[in-house]
C-alpha cells in the first residue's frame, strides 16, 4: 500500500531567488503596515472628541 502522503520537494540552488523574493515582499508589508498606521493616527487626530455628544444624547 502507498502513502498519501507527498515528500517534500527539495530546494533547488535557485533557493537564494526565493529567499531574496520573500525578503522583498515581507519588507513592502512592513512599509505598508508603517503607511496604515500613519494614515490612522491623522484619522484619529482629526476626529472631534466632543462630537459623540452631539450624536448620543445622555436622556432620552
Amino acid at each position: 500500500m502507498r502513502s498519501n502522503i507527498k515528500k517534500a520537494i527539495p530546494l533547488a540552488a535557485n533557493d537564494t531567488a526565493y529567499k531574496q523574493d520573500r525578503q522583498a515582499q515581507l519588507l513592502m508589508l512592513k512599509t505598508a503596515d508603517a503607511d496604515r498606521a500613519d494614515q490612522r493616527r491623522i484619522h484619529y487626530s482629526l476626529i472631534d472628541p466632543t462630537a459623540s455628544k452631539w450624536r448620543f444624547p445622555l436622556t432620552p
